[in-house]
Order: C-alpha cells, then sequence, then structure tokens
C-alpha cells in the first residue's frame, strides 16, 4: 500500500516514462526520416490538396504517413504518441495543457437547409427556431455534434436528431431532400452549398464557442527537421489559402 507521497510519485514517474517512450519514438522516425501526420477529414478535403503540392515539390511524401480521422480522436493519438503531428478542429478550452498548439484559423457553424425548408425563407431565422425541426448531424468523432449540443442546452431544449454519419455527403443529400436541417461549419469547399442547391442560414441568437483549426503536436517534442519543414508548409498553405479566399469573397 503506497503512502499518499508515493501515489504522487508513481504517478509522475509514470509520466517520466511515457514522455521517454514517446521521445525515443520520435528520435527513432527522425533518424528514418518519416512523420505521422493526421488530419480531420473535414479539413482534409478543403486543404488537403493545397498542402501536398509543396509536400512533393520539397521532395518529402514519401517520408510524410497521412491518416485522416476525427478531431477526438487524432488529439488521443497526439497524446499517445502515435501521430507526430496533426492538423485538427478543436474547442479551445478542451485542449491538453501537453500539447502545443498553434491556431491555423477560427471557423464559423451554420445552419444548412434546403431552399424549400420555412426556415431558408425567413427574414431573421434564429437557431431557437431552428430547433423546432429535425436534425441530421455528423457524429460523435466531429466538432458539429458537441458544439450543436452546446448550443441547445444554452437554450434548455431537447434537440431531436434523426440520424448521425460520419459522412457529410450523406449529411447534405438528406438535408437536399428536405428531410431535416444539417449543422455544418465552413470548413468546406467554397461554394459547396451552392453547387448542390442547398442554403446555409447563419443565427446570432446563441453564445457559439471559440474553435479553431489547430495544428497540435506534444508540448515536449521540439520541431526539428522533418517535424519543421512540414509545420512551416501547413503554416504558409493557411496563410496563403486563406488570404487568396479572402480576397476573392
Amino acid at each position: 500500500m503506497l503512502t499518499p507521497s508515493g501515489q504522487q510519485l508513481l504517478l509522475a514517474a509514470n509520466d517520466i516514462i511515457s514522455n521517454w517512450q514517446h521521445v525515443n519514438e520520435s528520435i527513432s522516425h527522425l533518424r528514418q526520416h518519416t512523420l505521422r501526420f493526421g488530419i480531420e477529414p473535414s479539413v482534409s478535403e478543403h486543404y488537403l490538396p493545397a498542402l501536398t503540392k509543396p509536400i512533393i515539390e520539397q521532395d518529402l511524401l514519401s517520408s510524410v504517413h497521412t491518416v485522416e480521422m476525427g478531431s477526438n480522436q487524432l488529439v488521443k493519438q497526439v497524446l499517445a504518441g502515435q501521430l507526430d503531428l496533426a492538423i485538427s478542429g478543436n474547442l479551445d478550452q478542451t485542449l491538453d495543457e501537453r500539447l502545443a498548439v498553434t491556431p491555423l484559423r477560427p471557423f464559423k457553424f451554420r445552419i444548412l437547409a434546403s431552399p424549400e425548408h420555412p426556415l431558408a425563407k425567413a427574414d431573421h431565422p434564429t437557431f431557437e427556431e431552428a430547433l423546432k425541426s429535425p436534425f441530421v448531424l455528423l457524429n460523435a468523432t466531429y466538432l458539429n455534434k458537441l458544439v450543436f449540443r452546446q448550443l441547445a442546452g444554452q437554450l434548455s431544449i431537447d434537440p431531436q436528431v434523426i440520424f448521425e454519419s460520419d459522412s457529410s455527403t450523406l449529411i447534405r443529400g438528406l438535408v437536399k431532400e428536405n428531410l431535416a436541417l444539417g449543422f455544418v461549419s465552413d470548413i468546406t469547399v467554397p461554394g459547396s452549398s451552392h453547387n448542390d442547391g442547398l442554403v446555409e442560414i447563419p443565427f446570432d441568437d446563441v453564445q457559439v464557442p471559440s474553435v479553431h483549426i489547430n495544428m497540435i503536436r506534444r508540448a515536449h517534442q521540439f520541431p526539428i527537421g522533418l517535424v519543421k519543414q512540414v509545420m512551416d508548409i501547413i503554416e504558409q498553405t493557411f496563410d496563403t489559402k486563406d488570404a487568396k479566399e479572402s480576397s476573392s469573397n
């Protein structure tokens, strides 16, 4: 039986051992000139083509192993040392202090509706009014569901969610058939809602939490070599792409 001091020492020792293992893994990958990189699918759809171009131009494609997964899983895998670097959408207050975080851009949320839905024709639609209708959502691996539940909680309303999916294409299809409203972020290909005839509806009657696309890595991992190269590519790509889109709007 450990004393309280012994229990505290054991926790500290386990942290040291875990960090030591992660450092060894990182050093091993640096020696092999490989990087394990994760990206959230909704972010990937919008940014991965632009990110891939400089990676190819700098002859790094064979060294960067990319996987897609939801934001919650990305954070877990970075903390566990299974990923070296990730791009993920995160609620600012939920990020772990063991992570080094570089904000890349904020993003906003919209209600997605068929042009035939009454909300699409309203003069000043509100989130409270929208909650009178059923919704379809991306599932719990994405931030959309968490933010949606938080906003409904502000209004003390239990929303009617008829379907959850990991496919944004399926969500848009259900909305297009006017079966439900959708709740989406603006991390989408520009103009996509117009291409399939859907309407993106803003709202301002609830306080939306601060949400960012972040580049994350373990805090004790010093960015050198390949990690630093890819981090520079990510920051430059986001700056350039967002600047182009802002100037075209």
